[in-house]
């Protein structure tokens, strides 16, 4: 199970399929000194490329449409119904996207049908108002209607710039209609500027119902594919994302295994000087083909650590992969058996067992924060230091082997159970039982009705076997406990408590972290159980037994109309194209007062008049809009092309030479930052001329035979959506190729199939393919460049300034979330917080305010993550981009938000109304939770202080003077003033002991990262200085203007 999450393999449509063949490495060599047989190298390739069965299922399905309108094209009755726009329905059914999950593709696909239909009505209209301009100019000097008319050209770019300009700003300011914005344009592109050569409205009717008809009929093509060929519904992808989203789980557990167990031996100081031997080793290397050392410059560095990194890594993306792909699942008509309460509610305690797992992998971090501080690293001239350091690694060896089996065991158990969860909800098919098994280990397989009650045992084993670990800790630190230690009342003990202030919290910071490691554990283990407990009621109850027809309910169906057409978070929209083009932190909705500023110049409307006032205030302000300045640009580099067809003297060459398809590069390719566009430019230029290249060989191998070509078309598609699944974020460039090879093809398949004086009836000159070809690139190429330029001119938008505005938002959520896990262990604490399942609590909706801006949070800083590669390829002009205080930033952000979410999941504990908390608390705990209530914490400062943070690096302001960061919580130290004996390792048993141990350490790092973060801003924005110092040069302190006070202002030098 570990290994099989380890290394799974992702398809960017949600589809997971673990690699079982990885899940048996350790089982090879289990049955002797043979070694496995390794694969073959076709093999290993095609296990890297990640050729798997849904890979390829997808790549086929998508090469369907275009092979199918291509293939339909060659009917007699086919080519006399689309005449010259025949290609364009191959065209418009890549852009269909029948790859796509059918809850997805449904919302995509009932868009774009809106935006063409509409499109089609308003260049009618368009299409009218320029016949009538043609017919009001034409008449009066006796001039025939055909040919150029300037009053036709103009209206027809009014129309053209209009248009363009509204649908790229909603483009931009709602990511869900990116690809609807793209036909849109393609269709208004097409439509008026063969519209300046319709002489009557009879020719421009003509022409747009076979515009449409070509649009829609790739459109349906593309429909039935999707839900005919291979249907994959959204619950499908939903359950095999859920499949790998545990596997990886489980394989984060048995690396954090691992990791422990490297730690129980591992020297700091011998690991560091091997890697700086290794280090010199590469530098020549590294030299003189100028790349960097991969080798780590932590000491505490292992295989076993880079492997739990990797899957941290894999596991936070399937995480927010998950969140986004859940909503279009739940609001599916499907037939299936797991209703979509179902979905949400197993996905909720998912989540619940997300958190411990990720706080355990925190381990690597708070060890080399202790590696860090007291510098392992390095041998100390100090004998007493070097002894200090010793006895720090010493006592972490001790720790890690102490752990080292009940953590094995309990992992395997976990396994286990997430093994026994997939086989109860049939996501996995359950493992032949051998013949010979016993009946008593056929009740507690994974799969059995026993199997929880036997997890639930094991599980309180491991709860109880802390206090053996903790009696030989103490054992090991010369504290001497009664046997009865654990079993006594209430009572003072003094031979647990240390007179030496020193040592006794070097005791508690060591004791802490062990309960740490153990309490997360614990609960991971509880989460599994909770998760098994579900899926074995939800068998019971029946709901596997057949399946049903699942129906969304109202309220779903509409939230899904209503996120469709408004504001939504981008996390929660699954199409294509919004993978590839945002990422920013307009794609996340922040809340209201992320955006919503006082008006310094403006009280809030009294009346109507004031009220239809704000309402006039509304227009300059979007086009004081980011969404409006990117709708110009389109428009600007649209018209740039545009205007050859609308000028008298160009205009036959504009449509000789296919202009048009220029201008659609421009519509498909511009984005809004100078940094993707400088890297996508390249990029798509080379998939253009691969393209090119593609043809000559599509065509010429078959000496241009329909049947050959059309087979060759397909194998050429096959290939290139390859590319589409597996690397989303250029899923602009491959569609550019894909385009690029079915409009040289197809227009030459079209000449053959209808004839020459046909294909030519349009105006525009029939090529043969080795000289259609290069014009086509010539013509992309040329529409790639212009869109270049006119993102970067007159100012670019750039990607550091959309990484620093991204900081800021991600900064804000995070000011956001930490002030509600401070309100959720308040009320937690103090015991008001009420039944998180029941709809009206204070935990109702706090839990549900947590959870959103948790998922923004994950979602924005994954996001940041990706856009700081970008910034590698922006053209820099002045001093080189402080890549390394944005990592920095990003980094600390995301260990804050890690730490902050671990403190409200321990929080937890202390709640009187959290599931199983049956008996009375304790008479400690209550004491506990009485004196906790008492003590002032810092909380609110941090709040502060992050709030502050979020808004001088979006503004790009200076830090104000003289800011402190806030201390960490003081608890344990006041605990101690109150009541020396409430933290008495005699109380370790108290579930809230281990929690408070758990919320002791998180703050404390909470604290540090934070600091980081203030210093990290601080070298960024700077911080304002009012302070000024009298310091006189040489030669004015022989000036006659000096006085005797300034004489001792240099001398004390004072500062205001």
């Amino acid at each position: 199970m570990a290994a099989g999450g380890s290394s799974r393999k992702t398809s960017p449509d949600g589809g997971n399929e673990p690699d079982h063949g990885a899940s048996n490495e350790s089982s090879g060599s289990a049955g002797g000194s043979s070694q496995p047989k390794q694969p073959s190298t076709i093999k290993r390739l095609w296990n890297k490329a990640g050729l798997d069965q849904m890979t390829l299922t997808l790549m086929l399905k998508g090469s369907i449409p275009p092979t199918i309108a291509i293939a339909m094209y060659q009917s007699t009755a086919v080519a006399t119904e689309y005449s010259t726009l025949g290609y364009l329905v191959a065209i418009t059914s890549i852009l269909g996207f029948a790859i796509m999950p059918r809850g997805k593709f449904i919302q995509t696909m009932s868009l774009n049908i809106i935006a063409v239909c509409f499109a089609a009505a308003m260049n009618l209209l368009a299409l009218y108002c320029v016949t009538q301009a043609r017919l009001r100019t034409t008449i009066p000097y006796g001039k025939p209607l055909q040919g150029y008319n300037s009053s036709a050209s103009a209206v027809c770019a009014v129309w053209l710039m209009v248009q363009l300009y509204i649908i790229n700003a909603v483009r931009a300011a709602r990511p869900q209609f990116q690809f609807p914005a793209i036909i849109y344009s393609i269709f208004v592109s097409v439509s008026l500027t063969y519209g300046t050569q319709f002489p009557n409205m009879a020719s421009a009717l003509s022409f747009m119902q076979r515009l449409l008809e070509a649009f829609l009929s790739g459109f349906a093509i593309a429909s039935g594919v999707s839900l005919f060929v291979f249907p994959i519904s959204s619950r499908t992808v939903v359950f095999k994302e859920m499949t790998g989203y545990m596997m990886c789980l489980s394989g984060m557990l048995q690396a954090q295994c691992s990791y422990m167990q490297n730690m129980e031996t591992l020297d700091p100081m011998q690991n560091h000087a091997e890697h700086e031997k290794q280090r010199a080793a590469e530098a020549d290397k590294a030299h003189h083909h100028h790349k960097q050392s991969k080798v780590p410059l932590n000491p505490l560095a292992t295989p076993a650590s880079a492997k739990l990194k990797e899957l941290l890594g894999k596991t936070l993306e399937l995480h927010t992969k998950l969140h986004v792909d859940l909503i279009p699942a739940k609001r599916e008509f499907a037939y299936g058996k797991l209703e979509s309460h179902d979905l949400t509610q197993l996905w909720k305690l998912l989540r619940m067992f997300f958190v411990p797992c990720v706080g355990l992998s925190a381990s690597m971090d708070l060890i080399q924060r202790l590696a860090a501080d007291s510098d392992w690293a390095h041998e100390s001239h100090d004998v007493e230091e070097q002894e200090g350091k010793h006895r720090h690694i010493e006592n972490l060896h001790f720790v890690m082997k102490q752990l080292h089996q009940p953590f094995a065991a309990m992992t395997a158990e976990i396994q286990t159970a997430l093994q026994h969860v997939l086989i109860t909800l049939e996501f996995v098919k359950a493992p032949k039982a051998a013949h010979d098994e016993e009946s008593e280990g056929e009740q507690t397989s994974p799969g059995s009705p026993g199997f929880a009650a036997a997890y639930k045992r094991k599980l309180d084993d491991f709860y109880n076997s802390k206090k053996v670990t903790l009696r030989e800790w103490c054992e090991a630190h010369n504290i001497s406990i009664p046997e009865d230690f654990f079993e006594t009342t209430f009572v003072r003990s003094e031979n647990s408590q240390f007179k030496d202030e020193n040592k006794r919290d070097r005791y508690q910071r060591q004791l802490f972290f062990m309960l740490y490691l153990e309490y997360l554990l614990w609960r991971a283990g509880g989460a599994a159980l909770d998760v098994v407990l579900w899926a074995d009621k939800r068998k019971a109850e029946g709901a596997l037994k057949r399946n049903k027809l699942i129906f969304p309910g109202s309220r779903t169906l509409y939230k899904w109309l209503i996120s469709t057409f408004g504001k939504e978070d981008l996390s929660n929209d699954g199409s294509y194209m919004a993978e590839a083009d945002s990422g920013s932190s307009e794609a996340v909705f922040l809340g209201q007062e992320f955006a919503k500023r006082k008006d310094a110049e403006h009280l809030p409307p009294r009346n109507l008049r004031e009220r239809i006032g704000e309402s006039i205030r509304e227009i300059p302000k979007f086009f004081r809009s980011d969404a409006s300045a990117f709708g110009f640009r389109v428009v600007c580099a649209t018209m740039s092309i545009a205007i050859i067809c609308y000028l008298e003297a160009t205009q036959n060459f504009f449509l000789k030479q296919r202009l048009l398809w220029a201008m659609i590069m421009v519509a498909i390719s511009m984005s809004r930052t100078a940094g993707q566009s400088t890297f996508n430019f390249a990029l798509r230029v080379l998939g253009t001329a691969i393209a090119m290249t593609g043809s000559y060989i599509i065509w010429y191998i078959v000496d241009g035979q329909p049947a050959g070509v059309i087979v060759f078309l397909w194998a050429w598609i096959f290939g290139a959506f390859y590319f589409v699944i597996k690397f989303p974020k250029f899923l602009v460039v491959a569609l550019l190729s894909l385009v690029t090879a079915v409009l040289i093809v197809g227009y030459e398949l079209q000449v053959k199939k209808i004839g020459v004086q046909a294909s030519t009836s349009n105006g525009q000159p029939a090529y043969p393919t080795y000289l259609l070809a290069p014009y086509r690139l010539a013509t992309v190429a040329g529409g790639l460049g212009i869109a270049f330029i006119w993102t970067i001119f007159p100012f670019p938008v750039s990607e550091s300034t959309e990484l620093r505005k991204d900081l800021g938002a991600s900064l804000y959520l995070l000011s956001n979330f930490y002030s509600i896990v401070h309100e959720t262990v308040r009320s937690r604490v103090s015991g008001k917080d009420g039944n998180a399942k029941t709809k009206g609590t204070h935990a109702f909706y706090l839990e549900k305010a947590r959870d959103a801006v948790f998922s923004k949070s994950v979602f924005l800083l994954n996001n940041l993550n990706t856009n700081a590669q970008f910034s590698k390829f922006q053209l820099r002009v002045g001093g080189r981009f402080p890549r390394e205080e944005y990592e920095g930033l990003i980094e600390a952000s995301r260990r804050v938000l890690q730490y902050s979410s671990l403190i409200s999941y321990a929080s937890s504990t202390f709640s009187v109304h959290r599931d199983g908390a049956t008996e009375e608390p304790s008479q400690w705990s209550t004491d506990f939770r009485k004196i906790v209530s008492q003590i002032d914490s810092t909380s609110h400062r941090v709040t502060s202080l992050l709030a502050l943070l979020s808004s001088s690096i979006s503004h790009g302001q200076p830090l104000p003077p003289y800011l402190d960061v806030p201390q960490p919580f003081q608890f344990v130290k006041q605990l101690h003033a109150l009541d020396p004996d409430l933290l008495s390792v005699r109380h370790i048993a108290e579930p809230e002991y281990s929690a408070f141990a758990v919320l002791q350490v998180c703050a404390q790092a909470i604290s540090e990262d934070v600091a980081k973060l203030k210093r990290h801003v601080t070298n960024l924005v700077g911080e304002t200085d009012f302070s000024f110092h009298a310091v006189k040069s040489s030669g004015e302190r022989n000036s006659s203007a000096s006085t005797d006070d300034d004489d001792d202002d240099e001398k004390e030098k004072r500062s205001v």
